[in-house]
């Protein structure tokens, strides 16, 4: 499938958009077992981004605008 560079935009920031909701779901429950019971969910996290959820999450935390 070919996608013009505006499709492509709109893949690329559903990606990460996707992502992050799920690092901010997987976090409260990092050290839980996800329903199959195969692995936690920061585990889960890294076998579906290939990334740790810690470091994303401190990447994010780096990334996001102060309020003071």
């Amino acid at each position: 499938m070919i996608f013009t560079k505006e499709e492509q935009q709109q893949e690329a920031l559903w990606a990460e958009q996707k992502k992050y909701h799920a690092a901010r779901m997987a976090w409260r429950r990092r050290t839980r077992m996800v329903p199959s019971g195969k692995r936690s969910w920061a585990q889960w996290f890294r076998k579906m981004f290939g990334e740790r959820l810690e470091v994303y999450a401190r990447r994010m935390a780096k990334n996001k605008p102060r309020t003071t």
